[in-house]
């Protein structure tokens, strides 16, 4: 059973005004992303939980990643797409060089 969850704009921006995130210096819906993203480290994974699905633990998971790069989710997605697609093609390469 999965406990992953999503967090909306509005438990984002909560949760943001709780660690006092400058909404100048980050968008909320990086923020947002972040804390989806973090709860990788809660309870979905017991293995490597390490937040307990909170949600202050979560965000400042997610704040020490933004304060690298403000746009660093987006940077992740990308990279996860990226190597997701050379995986693919590797598979695929295999799979034609065996046949």
């Amino acid at each position: 059973m999965s406990t992953k969850k999503h967090f909306t704009t509005e438990q984002a921006t909560k949760i943001g005004d709780k660690l006092n995130i400058d909404w100048d210096r980050f968008d909320v819906e990086q923020f947002r992303r972040g804390l989806d993203v973090e709860l990788e480290h809660g309870l979905n994974e017991p293995a490597t939980d390490v937040t307990g699905n909170d949600p202050i633990i979560t965000g400042k998971i997610a704040l020490a990643h933004l304060n690298e790069f403000a746009d660093y989710y987006t940077r992740l997605e990308k990279m996860e797409r990226e190597a997701e697609e050379d995986i693919a093609r590797t598979l695929s390469t295999q799979s034609n060089s065996s046949g």
